[in-house]
């Protein structure tokens, strides 16, 4: 699984070299620290209802609106990070804590497309997650 983390990283830091600034892991880890891992801990864990991202959050890309929900959340939308540096940032987090559950055609995270997203933030979180969560467990059979 390590190899296929490093390759999509290796697409990651294409993608966004095409975009603008190259892909810095180094970067993107440290505004992991700063933006996110206040709650979601260190290793993607979660805290009290936030949830627990490591091992679970690259299925959201395997569901209709999961990726749009990733950026759109409000720590995602309102962090203090332009559109590049979010996009690296998301980038890195799903393949750092989630390589194993992204969908084999995982394409990362352009700074355009975040904009776009952010542009809709959500006002209300859960309604919208609990349905991805629904899709989600369904494809897993559960």
């Amino acid at each position: 699984m390590r190899s296929l983390a490093c390759l999509l990283l290796a697409l990651g830091i294409a993608s966004a070299a095409a975009e603008g600034p190259a892909f810095n892991a180094d970067r993107a880890r440290i505004n992991y620290m700063l933006n996110c891992q206040g709650c979601h801990l260190p290793d993607g864990g979660g805290v009290g209802d936030i949830p627990q991202m490591k091992n679970f959050v690259g299925n959201f890309l395997k569901v209709p609106g999961g990726r749009a929900f990733l950026v759109q959340v409000p720590g995602s939308a309102n962090a203090a990070l332009d559109d590049a540096a979010l996009a690296e940032l998301l980038n890195w987090m799903l393949l750092e804590i989630s390589a194993a559950q992204l969908p084999e055609d995982f394409e990362p995270y352009t700074a355009a497309e975040v904009g776009q997203y952010r542009a809709a933030p959500l006002s209300d979180v859960n309604a919208v997650r609990l349905p991805l969560i629904q899709k989600i467990a369904l494809l897993s059979g559960n």
